[in-house]
């Protein structure tokens, strides 16, 4: 049966109290050391997506903060987190975002570590006075546990579970099968602004119309409902193949629903004068498109199948879904500096459908509609994991790099809001019972620091 369609809040309803927070959570040292220990090194943090490290030997590393992680699919085939610093002097051992590897190699003394994390081999061993204790000086594991196509890590043991963190959500993300989707894109852009002021960003759509013309044009965000989840976790769901209520409906369909039209078949000018009647048509033919071919559709609802539904996992991930694809992004702190971050965005593709099917998604002049609103076509024979992209926020600025129109939109007033923040003029944020996911959010960081 189709998952059920969510119940949740009314947009200009806020479900818990709105009581704010002044702006050092921003700005101060003081809170950058309180997260360190209370938030990074004691909550679940999704590392990356299941599909990098599912071949022997295969891994990738994580960053957080000044930690960072190696996560390894042993010999044995079990799936391994540890600290990638090598036990003699502290060295990082791997620098490259995923691989595959034998065995880990320390690049300054040779020390040699199986992908157990066993130390196996240490380069003039019987000059060492004190010995070398091998069991002391394996590499410091951590949990790691792979669930939704994804892999998360915790760095200090303790409570909840995996299972219970993820318990008021896991059902409304399980079926849009992460698992089986591949990665199509990889980037990070090291961002002038605090971590949480990226979180706040995707925790509200007060914004968009100001700064998403193109928004408006295929979706509905006006009338989004949102949801709050215990753990800090919240979501919104935002109506797609449609426009946005808080503008004159068009006569015509805009160009991104026309666009949508033509990649399930779909003749625009049947839709003259009858936008509102775009999104059913949408889901319909979507499912009759996932008959024909078999593809996996049953669990989802009419709404999931035109809709987007984001997730924000507490504490840093921004989860974007539909049926055919994924955006994982991630906001990770900057090692020394409150006012600096990391932005992660992870493209997930479900491949689907028939070449002709993928040529029907491009327009006359070679634009595609978003992987988020066609089937994507099979995948390619000679696919490759694509390398990570990392750059900055001014290569964003300045349109040397794209992370798609409405990312880089986001990105450009992020760092006026920290500018913003330092001035003497702001001392509290003010929200709106629309930016209550932004509350709750604050609330969760709040409860984990208190805990500290």
């Amino acid at each position: 049966m189709p998952a059920a369609s969510p119940q949740p809040h009314a947009p200009d309803t806020a479900p818990i109290p709105i009581s704010n927070f002044t702006k050092e959570r921003y700005l101060t040292r003081a809170w950058m050391e309180r997260e360190r220990a209370g938030l990074w090194a004691k909550t679940w943090l999704v590392a990356g997506v299941a599909a990098d490290v599912a071949a022997l030997g295969q891994y990738f590393t994580f960053d957080i903060g000044a930690e960072s992680l190696l996560i390894v699919r042993g010999i044995d085939g079990v799936l391994r987190a540890m600290h990638n610093a090598c036990t003699h002097r502290g060295t990082r051992l791997v620098t490259e975002p995923h691989g595959m590897l034998r065995k880990v190699v320390c690049p300054y003394h040779a020390w040699a570590y199986g992908l157990d994390g066993s130390l196996q081999g240490v380069p003039g061993a019987a000059r060492f006075s004190n010995g070398v204790p091998k069991d002391k000086l394996a590499l410091k594991a951590v949990e790691v546990e792979e669930t939704l196509g994804l892999v998360f890590v915790r760095l200090v043991p303790g409570s909840p579970s995996l299972a219970e963190f993820l318990a008021p959500i896991h059902g409304l993300i399980a079926p849009y099968r992460l698992e089986a989707m591949t990665v199509t894109g990889d980037q990070t852009v090291s961002h002038t602004c605090n971590w949480k002021a990226i979180l706040d960003n995707f925790a509200e759509l007060y914004h968009v119309p100001f700064i998403h013309p193109l928004h408006r044009r295929m979706f509905e965000c006006a009338k989004a409902p949102f949801e709050l989840f215990d753990h800090g976790h919240t979501a919104v769901y935002v109506e797609g193949g449609t426009t946005d209520s808080g503008f004159p409906v068009p006569d015509a369909p805009t160009d991104l629903l026309v666009m949508q039209l033509k990649a399930f078949g779909l003749d625009p000018a049947h839709y003259e004068g009858r936008v509102a009647a775009i999104r059913p048509a949408l889901q319909r033919a979507k499912r009759a498109a996932a008959k024909e071919q078999g593809l996996a559709y049953d669990g989802f609802s009419d709404a999931q199948l035109s809709d987007v539904w984001q997730f924000n996992l507490f504490p840093n991930v921004i989860l974007s879904i539909t049926p055919e694809s994924a955006w994982l992004m991630r906001s990770r702190p900057d090692a020394d500096d409150p006012a600096k971050s990391h932005f992660d965005m992870i493209t997930m593709v479900q491949f689907h459908g028939t070449e002709e099917d993928a040529a029907k998604a491009k327009a006359e002049d070679g634009t595609e509609a978003g992987t988020h609103f066609r089937l994507n076509g099979p995948r390619p024979a000679d696919y490759q994991r694509p390398a990570r992209d990392s750059f900055t926020h001014e290569d964003i600025i300045t349109g040397r790099k794209t992370m798609t129109v409405t990312i880089d939109e986001d990105i450009s007033l992020l760092a006026r809001v920290q500018q913003g923040m330092a001035s003497s003029g702001f001392q509290s944020v003010w929200l709106s019972d629309e930016e209550a996911r932004v509350q709750h959010f604050h609330n969760a960081l709040d409860a984990c620091l208190a805990e500290a």
